[in-house]
């Protein structure tokens, strides 16, 4: 089977040149990727990265491959594995940095090369409001999508039109695909549409008008959210939900005995390397005491007259003023205090609906401990008669459904049974890091971090609600 592996860098060879390619000797102003310095960690909650050197043995008459004219600023990289396909990379990202060395010889060079996923983007993209009229000099900062029917779904839409027509430029969409996808569908979506209503925003980030949009959905219909950038440059926004059965390519036990090929009809189990579960406590929130700064704000039980108190709530107290109503749990009540000057006072999404809509999203996924999962996987040389083939790396597989799977990717859901570590869970895989093995080696391994829930910073909420 031919290596299935491939890493390219807008304009370097033409856009399409394979830097995992080891070049002839005889071509040493061929630049390409040396294989044990490869890492690349893709995260369903952002924040992934990607490193790798870059040699070039020969620096040729033009300059290095990475002289400004040759590489784009900010240049596109697609890691792609070509079983999972051949167009849609697992990894998709900008460069962020080229840290350039001459080699010993003096003749050629190494670029240690930093990636950000392509989530990073989302917060060096301004959303604003349009220009008005022929005043090119105005002000274009808050603005304000109105209409009581609106749900998140819609204002996403609306603020990518919006980037679509501010930001008209081909290349940025090779890293965010703001164009239509169907109708007016700009984004890929999961679960089901949530009124929100009017929103204000600033003149802010994609990514904090995300998280205001991603937290008021939260809050409203009890379920934590994410959004991401897919490997295809689309915007992906949804509840987590923990579905019936696992999506990832494998299952994952402990015991040897239950290990097993897979097939149309069986999951493939794996036995893991390094299974570990941390309980994260230093996160959890009980209580939460919110301050506004407009006199009316004192509607918790304060004796008259009504003065500028904060809001007091509790996970379980009940709906829709009082709490979360989630389910008592022993241990202390752990309090924080969340400061909300402009919170609307009246009106469909005023200050009760907003500071309900933060305790539900607060609470969800920070009044109990986090258990974060983390294993590798890695190929061993197996053979086997039908799909999939593992001669690169255990990274294809059956699910839990009996579907073949071709990719570990973030946001599948894995299944992991390890009765000394007190797991029997589908968990969320939050996100997924690929190396190969050896230096020399196309065997990949693959390091996958699951969790239960996303840990949300819901705190955005507040600080936007009131524009």
């Amino acid at each position: 089977m031919a290596n299935p592996y491939s890493v390219t860098i807008a304009g370097v060879g033409g856009g399409t040149a394979n830097l995992l390619t080891l070049p002839l000797s005889t071509a040493g102003t061929t630049p390409y990727i040396e294989l044990g310095s490869f890492s690349a960690n893709v995260s369903a909650d952002g924040g992934g990265r990607m490193s790798f050197d870059v040699l070039q043995t020969e620096t040729p008459v033009g300059g290095p491959w990475w002289k400004s004219g040759s590489a784009a600023d900010n240049a596109r990289v697609q890691f792609i594995d070509s079983r999972y396909s051949a167009g849609t990379a697992l990894f998709l990202g900008y460069i962020t940095s080229i840290d350039a060395a001459l080699l010993g010889s003096g003749f050629g060079t190494r670029a240690t090369v930093t990636v950000a996923d392509a989530d990073g983007w989302l917060g060096k993209t301004v959303v604003r409001k349009s220009y008005t009229g022929t005043d090119t000099s105005q002000q274009v900062g808050s603005f304000k999508q109105g209409g009581t029917a609106l749900t998140d779904r819609d204002h996403i839409n609306k603020l990518l039109a919006r980037i679509h027509d501010q930001v008209n430029d081909a290349t940025t969409r090779q890293i965010l695909d703001t164009s239509i996808i169907s109708g007016s569908t700009r984004a890929v979506y999961s679960g089901t549409a949530v009124v929100l209503g009017t929103l204000d925003f600033k003149a802010t980030t994609l990514t904090s008008a995300m998280s205001q949009i991603t937290e008021e959905a939260s809050g409203e219909n009890g379920l934590p959210y994410n959004f991401y950038v897919d490997g295809a440059a689309r915007l992906n926004y949804g509840p987590i939900v923990v579905p019936g059965t696992a999506t990832a390519p494998a299952e994952i036990v402990t015991d040897p005995t239950a290990a097993r090929t897979g097939s149309a009809g069986t999951a493939t189990r794996l036995l893991a390397h390094n299974l570990s579960v941390n309980l994260d406590h230093d996160n959890i929130v009980k209580g939460i005491f919110v301050q506004a700064a407009d006199s009316q704000a004192g509607r918790d039980g304060n004796a008259s007259p009504i003065t500028n108190q904060p809001y007091f709530r509790t996970y379980t107290g009940g709906t829709p003023y009082t709490g979360s109503g989630l389910t008592a749990r022993t241990g202390p009540v752990p309090q924080e205090v969340f400061s909300a000057p402009k919170v609307a006072k009246v009106g469909f999404g005023g200050r009760s609906t907003k500071i309900q809509r933060l305790t539900k999203g607060t609470m969800q996924v920070r009044s109990k401990p986090v258990r974060s999962v983390s294993f590798s996987i890695s190929g061993s040389s197996q053979t086997q008669l039908t799909n999939p083939n593992w001669e690169y790396g255990l990274t294809q597989g059956y699910s839990s459904a009996g579907t073949l799977v071709s990719a570990w990717l973030p946001g599948q859901f894995v299944k992991v049974t390890a009765a000394a570590l007190d797991l029997n869970e589908i968990l969320r895989v939050a996100s997924v890091t690929y190396s190969f093995e050896s230096p020399g080696s196309y065997q990949l391994r693959v390091d996958i971090e699951a969790e239960y829930t996303k840990r949300s910073a819901v705190a955005a909420l507040l600080a936007k609600a009131g524009g």
